[in-house]
Parts: structure tokens; C-alpha cells; sequence
């Protein structure tokens, strides 16, 4: 029969199967290096844990000589939507590959006694131990709570209240997002830690003890009316906020005159320009509403060579996205809806790719988690999710350049006007 750590690379080699499939690649093999780099940023923000694309490619390929950490592990289960690896096994044990195989063992007995050394049972003992260890701790008992040093705005500091000072544990950290690089480390016996948030959203918190997820909690930043900035490539933790006014002409925009006045050099052709709307007047459900909007990312104006535009809408759990692109980028570009992807890597996103010289027109109709998309009033893109992802709390757009909106306006499912925006 196959031994525990054998057994475990099993278990390895179908999660991996799983990852693949809900990239939509058939073949663990066929994943690219822009793969693994898109797989790295969606485990961080489902799981709040960074796994290196290098660490990523080791494990899909085989290529590891011990069974993969724990902590490790659990990632990818939870970016499966399973509690953790243990849950993953349980809910597999009957496929194929991991049943265990049974072979008949001829042994030949001889006269004399059969002595085992000790060395043998003590490492017997120990693999064991090392690969029947316990599931996750609990931490139950930590406390986790938040609150904001201004009602609105950015930049926010937000301070936490916590309590793990009944835990020993190696090292302990508040992450303010899904992003990993915004992580602080927390101490025992300490009831305080600020962060400050630079980016509006409705983000979820979380606090992480050796690595593995505790508790996670909503931290609202807030917007009053739109917000435009900038997003520093230097620093893109850190945007470049415009306090000019952008809605003209009945539409909001940031020329490039006014990205350079913030000291951004266009000739490196890697800035952003985004508009945020977030507040706490926003309602509806997130998997019952429909959204449309005209936008443009003409290269005239200020478009960067890709002209690609992003749409998010933001929820309790994560956020909806559509993007559009030149036909020659589409390879670039993802879609989102619920927990789902789709990315331009290993999918035909073609009907996404327009002329963003001139206006477009979205609508996304999502209904009972039935998604439509329509680009200028033809249908182009239908799929389905499982994951709800809650109440609706804004909009944001992202422009790789300099594009604008000309309005934008969403409706619940009941055809009633949620939010509206021609920027008179």
C-alpha cells in the first residue's frame, strides 16, 4: 500500500488537477509562467497567504522532495473553497488516484527469530507522527474588532483591538486586505495595531497566526462623491491623489497635462489613472442588479498602447470585474464574477477586445448569479457562479492611461434605480 507521504502527494496531484481545471486549463502541465503569476495574486486575495510562483510551479510539477507545509497546503484548499487541506481530503478520498492500493506481500519465514531494529520502529514512529499531525489549531477564543480614525476619505487610518494573548505561537500579523504585502506584525501581550488605508473599498481584514487565517472582519473606507487619483508606478501601494476637478464635458477624465503635473514620466507608459465611488448609500444585491456605463480609452487622449479599461463592482465579499482591451491585448486581460475567473491567458476573451477610441457601451445584468455581459448592445459573454458575494458598495474604474466615463447608472432586480451618475 502506498505510505502516508506517498498518499499525501496524491492528494497533491488531484488539488493541482483542480486548480488547473477552475483555471480552465486541462493540464497541469499546460500552465504558463503568466499562470502561475495570476494564481499567485488570487490565492492572496481569497486566502490572504502568498505563495511564490516559483513555489507554485515546484508543486504543480512535482517537483518537491518533502510533502509541501501545511500552511501551504491549506491555501490551496481554501482557494478551492474547502476549509482546509484535511476538509479537501475528506471530500476526495474516493477519487481514483488517491485510493490506496493494496498488493499481496510473500514474505519467507525463516527458523531463526525475526528481530526488528530499534532504529526502524523509532522512525516508523516518527513518519507517523510527522504525517498523521493534527488539523489546524483553533482560535476561537481571539478577539478581532475595528474602527476608523475619520468617517470618510482617504487616507484612512484604521485602528484594530485585539486580543491573542491566551496563544503561543511563533509569529502573528494583521493583514489589512488580500493583499500580502500589507501586513503588519502584532505582539502577544500588545491590544493595538493602526494601518493606514490608502485606497477606498469595502476590504476584509484579517488576522493571521503562524501563517493561518483567524478571523476576518469588513473595513469600509468610504468615498464622499468620486475620487479620482493616480496610481504611482513607483509606489502603486500608494496612489497619487487629484484634487483638480475631472468632470467636465459631462464626463470625468484625468489628461495626461494633469499626470504629468504630479511628476508621473509618460514616456515609461505604466501609470493608471482610476475613479472610485464608494458609500454607505450604495445598496442591492450583488447577484440581482444590472449596471451600465460608457466609457473610452482613446490613444489620442492619453491612452496607454494596451488601452485596456477595468470595471469593478464591490461587495460584501469581493468585487465583480469587467475588462476590455485593443483586440491585440486580449491575452492580458481577465474577467471575474463572484469567485470565478476567467483569464485572457487560457480562454477566448476576444469579444472583449473594441475600439476604445470611441465610446462603448457595458451593461452586466446579473441575475440569481446568472451573468450577461453586452458591449455595445450585442450580447458577448454568459457564465454562472456559486459563491454569493453579498450587498453592493460601489464602483470603481481603472484606465491604463488616461480614459473617462460618461455615466453610469445601476438598478436592483426589480428594474428600481440604485445609483445614478451622468456627471453634469
Amino acid at each position: 500500500m502506498y505510505t502516508e507521504a506517498e498518499q499525501e502527494k496524491k492528494f497533491v496531484t488531484i488539488i493541482i488537477q483542480h486548480i488547473a481545471e477552475k483555471l480552465h486549463v486541462k493540464d497541469p502541465e499546460q500552465l504558463q509562467q503568466r499562470d502561475y503569476e495570476n494564481l499567485n495574486l488570487l490565492i492572496q486575495e481569497k486566502t490572504g497567504i502568498n505563495l511564490s510562483v516559483s513555489t507554485l510551479k515546484r508543486i504543480s510539477k512535482n517537483q518537491f522532495q518533502r510533502i509541501p507545509q501545511k500552511n501551504t497546503l491549506n491555501a490551496l484548499a481554501q482557494f478551492l473553497d474547502y476549509k482546509d487541506w484535511y476538509d479537501f481530503k475528506d471530500n476526495h478520498a474516493d477519487t481514483p488516484v488517491a485510493k490506496r492500493k493494496s498488493r499481496r506481500l510473500n514474505f519467507k519465514f525463516r527458523k531463526r527469530a525475526l528481530y526488528i531494529p530499534v532504529t526502524a520502529i523509532v522512525a516508523a514512529l516518527f513518519a507517523v507522527i510527522l504525517f498523521n499531525s493534527k488539523p489546524a489549531q483553533s482560535y476561537a477564543e481571539a478577539s478581532f474588532t475595528s474602527r476608523t480614525n475619520v468617517s470618510s476619505g482617504v487616507p484612512n487610518t484604521v485602528i484594530f483591538d485585539y486580543d491573542i494573548s491566551m496563544y503561543d505561537f511563533d509569529s502573528a500579523f494583521i493583514q489589512q486586505s488580500w493583499d500580502a504585502r500589507r501586513r503588519a506584525e502584532i505582539k502577544r501581550h500588545e491590544k493595538y495595531s493602526t494601518s493606514v488605508y490608502y485606497y477606498p473599498g469595502y476590504h476584509r481584514a484579517k488576522i493571521m497566526i503562524n501563517d493561518q487565517l483567524v478571523k476576518e472582519i469588513p473595513v469600509y473606507i468610504t468615498t464622499s462623491g468620486w475620487l479620482s487619483l493616480i496610481q504611482n508606478p513607483e509606489n502603486d501601494l500608494i496612489p497619487i491623489y487629484v484634487n483638480e476637478n475631472c468632470i467636465n464635458n459631462n464626463q470625468i477624465y484625468i489628461s495626461p497635462e494633469t499626470v504629468k503635473a504630479h511628476h508621473i514620466d509618460l514616456s515609461k507608459n505604466n501609470h493608471a489613472t482610476c475613479f472610485y465611488y464608494v458609500n454607505e448609500n450604495f445598496s442591492g444585491d450583488s447577484d440581482n442588479f444590472s449596471f451600465e456605463s460608457r466609457v473610452k480609452n482613446n490613444i489620442d487622449e492619453g491612452a496607454l498602447a494596451c488601452q485596456i479599461c477595468e470595471i469593478s463592482i464591490f461587495a460584501e465579499y469581493g468585487r465583480h470585474v469587467i475588462q476590455l482591451a485593443n483586440p491585440g491585448c486580449i491575452g492580458s486581460i481577465f474577467q471575474k464574477f463572484g469567485t470565478e475567473y476567467a483569464m485572457g491567458t487560457n480562454n477566448d476573451l476576444s469579444a472583449f477586445g473594441t475600439d476604445l477610441n470611441n465610446w462603448n457601451t457595458v451593461k452586466l445584468e446579473i441575475s440569481n448569479k446568472f451573468v450577461t455581459v453586452l458591449l455595445n448592445d450585442e450580447e458577448i459573454y454568459t457564465t454562472t457562479y456559486q459563491n454569493s458575494n453579498g450587498a453592493l458598495k460601489g464602483i470603481s474604474y481603472r484606465f491604463a492611461g488616461s480614459g473617462a466615463v460618461d455615466y453610469a447608472k445601476l438598478s436592483d432586480n426589480n428594474d428600481q434605480l440604485v445609483f445614478s451618475e451622468e456627471f453634469e
